[in-house]
């Protein structure tokens, strides 16, 4: 359920109108800010997330106040933000009091509240492809974390001893999202060059997948002529991999060319891109000059 019923943090019943807890580098909040612009809200304001002004707490109607969860300061790895995510991740997203988790069903959640311009296709048939590429999306969940510390963040990525303990004290009990367990093997180096070429491995046969579907339908969008939310969260893959180095050109042509469609929408440019420039940029000039001097992904492509 996406719906948290009774919150810890006194801060969530404060809040008026919608609010996102995210950051703009990271996937799973990319894509529920991807989705409130595809619903026609903007951005009203950023403000940092524990911020309780009384202009900070309200937002306007149709738009929604950011409030950013630095993963850079591991803002999200703190006592008080997992009284609002308990599985020390984001987004959160809270609405006139109420508090929603888990992006994919945040996303479901506003086409509840915002049934105008759907993000789930209304065909049948669409409608259970859509939900089936979402699946096959969130499972590989973990495989974009891997690529994304490994060939992205790299020591950037790390914590301090401390902030990685107080993670594996205030972390959910039997959390799926194991972030305490993932730092505490990332800061040691713990993780063997296997692992991480095995998830990159697992991406490629999504999409691989994907790039093979739009190639058989001919369709503009992966579930038909109408875009979707299965979009969204592939496009996020894509979009995190390109900025890997990944060369999405040579080896899926079809999906590429479909990220291309999708990332010329306006909620794409929007709530995505916008905040986000800066550091898209930065990712893709570290891994273009590391494919320069013979490493980085394309080289462990290679050496697989």
């Amino acid at each position: 359920m996406a719906r948290v019923d009774h919150p810890q943090s006194p801060l969530v019943a404060k809040l008026r109108g919608v609010h996102l807890f995210g950051f703009d580098g990271a996937p799973c909040s990319q894509r529920v800010s991807f989705a409130l612009a595809e619903k026609g809200l903007r951005r009203a304001r950023s403000v940092p997330w524990r911020t309780d002004t009384p202009r900070s707490l309200e937002a306007p109607e149709g738009s929604y106040v950011f409030r950013n969860v630095s993963l850079i300061k591991h803002d999200n790895l703190s006592e008080a933000y997992a009284a609002i995510q308990p599985h020390l991740v984001v987004p959160a997203l809270v609405r006139d009091g109420t508090l929603f988790v888990e992006s994919m069903e945040i996303i479901d959640t506003l086409d509840e509240m915002w049934p105008e311009r759907p993000l789930t296709p209304t065909a049948p048939v669409a409608a259970a492809l859509c939900a089936e590429l979402v699946e096959r999306g969130k499972a590989l969940h973990r495989s974009v974390r891997h690529v994304t510390f490994r060939w992205s963040l790299g020591r950037l990525g790390k914590t301090d001893r401390v902030t990685a303990e107080r993670a594996r004290a205030i972390e959910a009990a039997g959390s799926p999202e194991e972030v305490a367990a993932f730092y505490g093997r990332f800061n040691g180096d713990a993780i063997d060059p296997e692992t991480f070429v095995h998830h990159l491995h697992a991406l490629e046969e999504g999409y691989r997948e994907q790039d093979g579907r739009l190639a058989e339908s001919g369709a503009p969008f992966l579930t038909g002529s109408s875009f979707a939310s299965a979009d969204i969260i592939w496009a996020i893959k894509v979009l995190r991999l390109r900025e890997c180095g990944y060369p999405f050109a040579r080896r899926f042509p079809h999906l590429e060319a479909w990220y291309q469609r999708v990332s010329r929408r306006r909620g794409f440019r929007e709530g995505v891109l916008r905040n986000h420039r800066l550091l898209h940029h930065a990712f893709r000039a570290k891994a273009a000059v590391e494919h320069w001097f013979g490493g980085g992904i394309r080289r462990a492509m290679r050496a697989a």
